[in-house]
């Protein structure tokens, strides 16, 4: 499915918390503060539509976004190269974690699971998270730096306090729980996945 860039807008409306300060931003599509950057990416999702052919590909009878191309060939390479460029060329290059981002780090892991080794051997799980953002054309983002006073944990060892950083904290039968923070996911407002 390739998501419209009116059906990402309504994707969004979908009870996030967000902040800015103390001011609890109810619709980040509406806010003066994310409203411009939201319509970008809305823009992007609709130049994918208007340009079909160079912005997606058709497998098992379905259509995709070109960036979950998973590349065999030169032309395939090119093919996704020419969709990057020009998400590119309509943000003129300044919106540098759009939709295609995280999706190709994704694809690319997709093309070799077998390097998840064990003891983490989760290639089933990359692959099912890999069909499950193509099909829906998500826009998956990640957080990568932990709060810089974690960077010394042996500081909330001996105040006795958790340490904020992102960690697993218990498995169950549906998945992980996580708890903590991580302070940098460039585009998670915008975002459907984190």
């Amino acid at each position: 499915m390739l998501k419209s860039g009116a059906d990402h807008l309504k994707s969004l409306r979908d009870g996030r918390v967000v902040y800015i300060g103390s001011e609890r931003v109810d619709d980040v599509t509406a806010h003066p503060a994310f409203r411009n950057a939201a319509r970008t990416v809305a823009g992007i999702y609709d130049m994918k539509l208007a340009n079909k052919d160079a912005m997606s590909f058709e497998e098992g009878g379905e259509r995709y976004s070109i960036y979950y191309l998973k590349p065999k060939t030169r032309q395939d390479l090119a093919r996704r190269s020419r969709g990057h460029r020009m998400i590119a060329e309509m943000t003129y290059g300044l919106f540098g974690r759009s939709p295609d981002h995280v999706a190709s780090f994704v694809t690319g892991m997709a093309m070799k699971p077998d390097e998840l080794k064990p003891p983490f051997a989760f290639a089933s799980h990359l692959l099912k998270f890999y069909e499950d953002i193509r099909k829906a054309d998500t826009y998956v983002v990640y957080a990568v730096v932990p709060p810089q006073a974690a960077r010394n944990p042996e500081f909330y060892s001996r105040q006795n306090i958790p340490v904020p950083s992102l960690s697993v904290v218990r498995e169950q039968d549906d998945g992980l729980v996580i708890s903590g923070m991580k302070m940098l996911a460039t585009g998670a407002v915008l975002a459907n996945e984190v």
